[in-house]
């Protein structure tokens, strides 16, 4: 039996496949109302960022904080100016997970490998 598909006459099968469409109907549609407020987030936090320098303002009950972006190191543009080869005490070795799966396989990593949390998609 396919663990995918019901299985007619099976009440309990049944059921728990409509459960299952209602609750991804009822994800989805959140979703969307999700992503029409994050847009309109976006949209306002861009105007704010327009009209506003750097700072805390007071905007009623409300404190709004304008943040710089954060700053990150370009490493292409930094392994260019600092290579390696002459500043090996600027880098770190960090293990290669495909090089070690394909010499030591997937069973000798299992207890090495840490997994995410769980989660569900609904497109």
């Amino acid at each position: 039996m396919n663990d995918n598909a019901t299985t007619a006459g099976n009440p309990d099968g049944e059921a728990k496949w409509e459960t299952l469409q209602a609750q991804a109907a009822r994800i989805a549609s959140l979703q969307v109302d999700i992503k029409r407020a994050q847009d309109e987030i976006d949209r306002l936090k861009a105007q704010i960022l327009e009209n506003w320098p750097v700072g805390s303002y007071e905007a009623g009950d409300l404190k709004v904080q304008v943040k710089a972006g954060s700053q990150r190191l370009d490493a292409k543009r930094f392994a260019q100016t600092y290579p390696a080869a002459n500043n090996p005490k600027l880098y770190k070795v960090a293990p290669d997970v495909s090089a070690a799966r394909r010499a030591l396989g997937e069973d000798a990593l299992a207890d090495l490998m840490r997994r995410d949390k769980a989660s569900v998609v609904v497109k």
